[in-house]
């Protein structure tokens, strides 16, 4: 039994999260008003356990694209802290790009910088913020689209090439009954 939620499969090659790749995410995408989608925890123990992994999928605008939906996976290894905090009713929706800054040799990814824009430490990076982590590593890549495009945190997020409402291809083949 497989009881990992489905994520769709790369589209892209994983870009590292270097000051490039950094520069890449940002300019691919628009976060205002993006959606998390997923946030996959995995930690094994052992004496030759591998450090967290922590797997961020986003539904974000693709700029240069005419603003289409597309799923962007934010891959994040080693990662040594992190806060997930619902408790003031975290809506799952971002309003900015993800913030990423370094300190103390790690990457510090926060998905809800605006209460912080300018963090001086770690500390100051994980206060306020409801999604942050911080890592040693990380990556980045495009994902194939999802079979329903509804986004759960606003519910109104679809793309016209898979939702069978708009007539899309995609959505045209996953309706049709399969071929044995």
């Amino acid at each position: 039994m497989d009881l990992r939620p489905p994520v769709p499969a790369r589209r892209l090659e994983p870009h590292a999260l270097t000051k490039n790749g950094i520069a890449a995410l940002l300019a691919r995408y628009e976060f205002g008003d993006s959606c998390v989608r997923r946030v996959m925890l995995d930690q094994e123990f052992g004496p030759q356990a591998r450090g967290r992994l922590a797997r961020i999928v986003v539904d974000a605008r693709v700029v240069d694209q005419g603003l289409r939906w597309e799923p962007v996976c934010l891959d994040l290894f080693g990662v040594e802290r992190f806060r997930i905090d619902e408790s003031r009713g975290f809506a799952w929706a971002l309003y900015d790009p993800p913030q990423f800054t370094h300190f103390d040799g790690l990457l510090q990814v926060d998905l809800c910088a605006e209460r912080n824009l300018h963090p001086r430490n770690t500390q100051e990076a994980f206060e306020g913020s409801e999604l942050v982590f911080a890592a040693t590593d990380g990556s980045w890549s495009a994902l194939q689209p999802w079979g329903s495009r509804r986004c759960p945190a606003s519910g109104r997020h679809r793309d016209p090439l898979t939702d069978p409402r708009d007539g899309g291809e995609d959505a045209k083949r996953a309706a049709a009954p399969a071929r044995e």
